[in-house]
């Protein structure tokens, strides 16, 4: 119930659709968060724009498969109004999820509202799950009636299973350059992740300081002043993009 169990390790991180930013969150109720590029900062983007978007994103993150997502869709075009509650559902879930764990970060305590909001998620999800023995071990199966709030359910179990779990002090937030915000299971040996990926937050956090040096000033991470409008930035000559932090998947590596 964790995260993405039916993916191969490498694509558990990419995901299944190209067009979805990466999974970097390493447990799916944070991935699921993190659907809000540059959330902190002052151009935040929802990659979800309707129901259709949280059903790709639901096969994307290995939540649902080929044939449930194709069933889903097409339910979803025959009731459009149950839809478009049940998208804005997932929408109030994801927001309280992430308040919730954002608090958690920040050693505050979390509104009494968004722990309502996933507890009563949670019940649901259990309303649909059964517990059946798989070989010599025990697991949990959905229904298979076509709900279409189907994605959500593993989403709130594992919100539920990370709360109530001695993790909580791994739960992580990158600050990007004062514009990620991205939630994160620090699942490193020694707990010193600091971004949601190297590659893109670390890599720019990194230039930036080296563009302070260079100017002979210094920027502070989390408060200092814009890049210009660009993003371009000169290192020793060259000239370097600066990359946005959640781009669509690449081939490069998630190195934390």
């Amino acid at each position: 119930m964790i995260r993405h169990d039916d993916g191969p390790p490498v694509m558990r991180t990419r995901g299944r659709d190209p067009g979805f930013s990466r999974l970097l969150g390493d447990w799916l109720c944070l991935d699921f968060v993190n659907t809000v590029d540059d959330r902190t900062g002052d151009n935040a983007v929802d990659t979800l724009t309707g129901y259709a978007d949280l059903v790709r994103w639901g096969w994307h993150a290995w939540v649902l498969t080929e044939a449930e997502r194709d069933q889903l869709l097409a339910v979803a075009e025959e009731r459009p109004a149950d839809a478009a509650a049940t998208f804005a559902e997932a929408i109030e879930l994801r927001e309280a999820t992430y308040r919730v764990f954002a608090a958690i970060v920040g050693e505050e305590t979390p509104a009494a509202s968004d722990l309502a909001a996933i507890q009563a998620a949670h019940l649901t999800a259990l309303g649909h799950a059964r517990l059946v023995q798989e070989d010599q071990r025990f697991a949990w199966v959905w229904d298979d009636v076509p709900m279409l709030d189907r994605m959500l359910w593993p989403i709130a179990m594992s919100a539920v299973e990370l709360l109530t779990s001695d993790r909580l002090d791994r739960v992580k937030q990158c600050p990007g350059c004062n514009d990620c915000g991205w939630l994160f299971l620090d699942v490193s040996k020694n707990g010193t992740r600091r971004w949601c990926s190297m590659e893109g937050c670390g890599s720019r956090a990194k230039m930036r300081r080296q563009y302070a040096r260079r100017k002979g000033g210094a920027v502070r991470l989390g408060g200092g002043p814009p890049l210009p409008d660009a993003h371009i930035i000169e290192i020793d000559g060259p000239r370097l993009s600066e990359e946005r932090p959640h781009g669509r998947n690449d081939d490069s590596s998630d190195a934390h």
